[in-house]
């Protein structure tokens, strides 16, 4: 019997989501375990209007200076975008996920992990677009 990745990919989160559920209910009580799922879906919330309302006036800007629109740009607000949804949704690993997404590190290195298609452990230099190139004479090192 073959089964779809997707659905199985569907079936080992809702079974994490629920091994993680179960563990911050015994730290920390059904109550707190529930005010804390509310949390990050009212944080989730907070986050996706930001998000939204950032990328709009963004975008209307480019539109009025009649630029070009980046696809890096419009990608990392649909990251930030996804996590915030991530939020939203119930469940403790979505949060997790959702948090990572939001933070503008983690963002460029999917993007960037995305482009280049390496999700592996990669050796030597990386392509860095904010990686300062200096010579041997431009710097030094103060102990």
């Amino acid at each position: 019997m073959r089964f779809n990745p997707l659905f199985l990919f569907l079936l080992v989160w809702l079974g994490t989501e629920i091994a993680v559920f179960a563990i911050v209910v015994h730290v920390a009580g059904l109550s707190g375990a529930i005010l804390f799922g509310l949390l990050t879906s009212l944080v989730g919330l907070v986050v996706l209007r930001r998000v939204g309302l950032a990328a709009t006036l963004g975008l209307r800007d480019k539109w009025s200076a009649r630029e070009n629109f980046s696809r890096e740009a419009l990608f990392d607000g649909s990251l930030a975008a996804l996590g915030s949804l991530l939020l939203i949704l119930p469940g403790f690993v979505s949060d997790l996920v959702g948090l990572a997404l939001i933070a503008p590190t983690i963002r460029s290195f999917v993007m960037d992990r995305l482009q280049t298609g390496k999700f592996g452990t990669s050796r030597g230099p990386r392509h860095n677009p904010q990686t300062i190139e200096l010579s041997p004479d431009e710097w030094t090192r103060k102990e």
